[in-house]
């Protein structure tokens, strides 16, 4: 498969939800955006959620070698959850031979975790 096709890079981070906890306790608020935490905050359990969208950020971060402050994590009403890219992201995306990311989001209990996919063209 030409390098501009299907998958080009994936990445999964698993994150203990705790960990999030303490990172939020000794003001790690700026990790996430505004819409991160607010959308966090709006459901009984914004640990978990935060968890899910840090997950998401250092594998995508980890992809495409920018900092977490580069990559967002949104999520519109009835749709899956989905990565806003700053410019550098983007440019890094292309430069990968990548048109678009996906991501998915998982947590429970005790853990979260994210996939994320770089796709080509055919992706």
């Amino acid at each position: 498969m030409p390098p501009d096709e299907g998958v080009v890079a994936s990445a999964l981070e698993l994150i203990e939800i705790d960990e999030v906890a303490r990172l939020l306790a000794a003001g790690g608020e700026g990790l996430f955006t505004e819409a991160e935490r607010a959308y966090a905050g709006s459901k009984v359990d914004p640990e978990r959620r935060l968890a899910a969208r840090l997950a998401a950020k250092r594998a995508a971060a980890r992809l495409l070698g920018v900092p977490l402050r580069e990559v967002e994590v949104l999520r519109d009403p009835g749709r899956p959850p989905r990565l806003r890219l700053s410019a550098r992201a983007q440019e890094r995306l292309r430069e990968l031979g990548a048109v678009r990311a996906l991501v998915s989001l998982t947590h429970e209990r005790r853990h979260a975790a994210a996939a994320v996919l770089l796709l080509g063209a055919e992706g």
